[in-house]
């Protein structure tokens, strides 16, 4: 009866088409569903994907037209799990805040394809807290720590009685996962890297990476930015600083770890991650071009090429420095009350930020808005780069290609030191991108300004520091 009733809550949420297949989430009330694409040909990034709010009763359906079976991914209540659907299949997920309940025509499969997600999140966990990770002193001591949820999520993909070969892709990410954690803890913290750990960080990188399994594994962007990286500082006790050019390396080093479709498939993630995070690295212009040599007819070309068109763009920014007026750094500058001397005299609003941050270069959209809104008020706007040295090449390619019109400053080592001291938190780290509006006696007076994406609230506390 139970199941019955199920059912047709199912239909009226959308499972009713047979030539479909729907996967139905029930969360919050309103909440957002972030859904992406997971198969062996797609690049696993939420970015790729869509999102949809469940309505009042905290339903949303994904329906899809399918001849053969999709692996999907969703993300909701900061939740991310992937699922299996199959030709006129029907599934629900019920997501809670503490809870994840699958049933459906592909429970069995999303059973096991959770069992992994879960495998991956505890994974994740222990490397960012590292608190679990106190009493590790061997190899052993970490197979013993991860090897209880190893065997949890491995029982359910062995016990599934699912066909052999999906089997063997979800027990192969499992491993996958293992090695990785191998990897991380060998390379940050272990102090000492004793021949032991080597031997077993060894060990991780002569087991197969290659073969199917590798181009439907959600951690492919992981192993295209660290493994080289790793390889070349545990066991040839290599200094990174001497690697003059850091993308070609990765990306030639790759070619010994992996091969065929394993290879394109990380060299995908691997460029991708620079467009992501619009980095916007020039290295990657070349990288690409290789690329859309060797594997012409790449599924992953349609995902990569839009963004590798807008680095192009990027690095064929010219600045204008009538436009975009660019104020010296030194080291008598140790606080930020004397990098705002030039400025002195007038209301000035400070956008603190870096060419690595992402959410920086996104709250750039905003402001063309703003400056429109606030044009009849006499302020004054500093871009604040606290980059490292290396990457004034790309801060200056940034200005005119965002068209950040103002005044721009490029922190050197001690002005660098003062903003994380004077803004940062008890442990001295700050959030950027991260905003401050500057009286015209140079005195900061909001810390902790409004962001440009609010703009009436920001003109509130710019029109105040006027008044006064």
């Amino acid at each position: 009866m139970k199941k019955l009733i199920l059912m047709s809550v199912l239909v009226l949420a959308g499972c009713s088409a047979p030539e479909t297949a729907a996967l139905v989430v029930k969360t919050e009330p309103n909440s957002e569903v972030f859904y992406w694409g997971a198969g062996k040909d797609e690049l696993y990034a939420l970015s790729l994907g869509g999102k949809d709010s469940a309505n009042a009763q905290g339903y949303m359906t994904y329906q899809v037209k399918l001849s053969e079976p999709k692996v999907l991914a969703i993300n909701s209540l900061q939740k991310p799990m992937t699922f299996y659907l199959t030709p006129g299949s029907c599934d629900t997920v019920t997501v809670t805040k503490d809870t994840v309940m699958l049933v459906g025509d592909n429970e069995a499969y999303n059973r096991c394809l959770h069992a992994v997600d879960a495998y991956q999140k505890y994974c994740d966990q222990i490397l960012y807290t590292r608190h679990e990770l106190k009493s590790v002193q061997t190899p052993d001591d970490l197979k013993r720590k991860y090897g209880v949820h190893y065997a949890k999520a491995a029982d359910v993909i062995q016990r599934s009685g699912l066909p052999a070969a999906f089997v063997e892709e979800q027990m192969t990410h499992l491993d996958y996962i293992s090695r990785l954690i191998v990897a991380y803890i060998t390379m940050y913290s272990v102090k000492d890297k004793t021949e032991e750990w080597k031997a077993e960080f060894k060990k991780v990188l002569e087991m197969p990476w290659s073969g199917d399994a590798m181009r439907s594994y959600r951690g492919v962007g992981n192993l295209s930015s660290q493994l080289s990286p790793m390889k070349f500082m545990i066991l040839e006790n290599g200094n990174p600083n001497d690697i003059k050019e850091p993308y070609r390396f990765m990306f030639d080093e790759c070619k010994e770890l992996f091969e065929g479709k394993a290879l394109e498939r990380v060299w995908a993630a691997f460029i991708y991650q620079d467009i992501l995070n619009k980095r916007h690295t020039e290295a990657f212009i070349e990288l690409f071009e290789e690329f859309k040599q060797q594997y012409p007819d790449s599924p992953y070309l349609s995902d990569l090429q839009p963004g590798m068109e807008e680095t192009i763009r990027f690095h064929q920014a010219e600045l204008d420095e009538s436009l975009y007026h660019l104020l010296p750094c030194d080291s008598t500058m140790t606080t930020i009350s004397e990098a705002l001397k030039p400025l002195r005299g007038k209301v000035v609003y400070v956008d603190v930020w870096a060419t690595w941050c992402g959410p920086c270069k996104e709250m750039f959209s905003h402001v063309p808005n703003f400056k429109e809104l606030a044009k009849d008020l006499d302020v004054a706007y500093l871009y604040l780069s606290i980059d490292r040295p290396q990457e004034e090449k790309t801060w200056r390619k940034s200005i005119p290609y965002y068209q950040l019109k103002g005044y721009h400053m490029l922190a050197g080592k001690e002005l660098t030191q003062a903003v994380y001291r004077e803004l940062g938190n008890e442990r001295g780290m700050i959030s950027i991108p991260r905003f401050l509006i500057v009286d015209k006696e140079g005195k900061i007076v909001v810390s902790n300004a409004t962001s440009p994406d609010q703009p009436e609230e920001l003109m509130k506390q710019l029109k105040q520091v006027l008044a006064e």
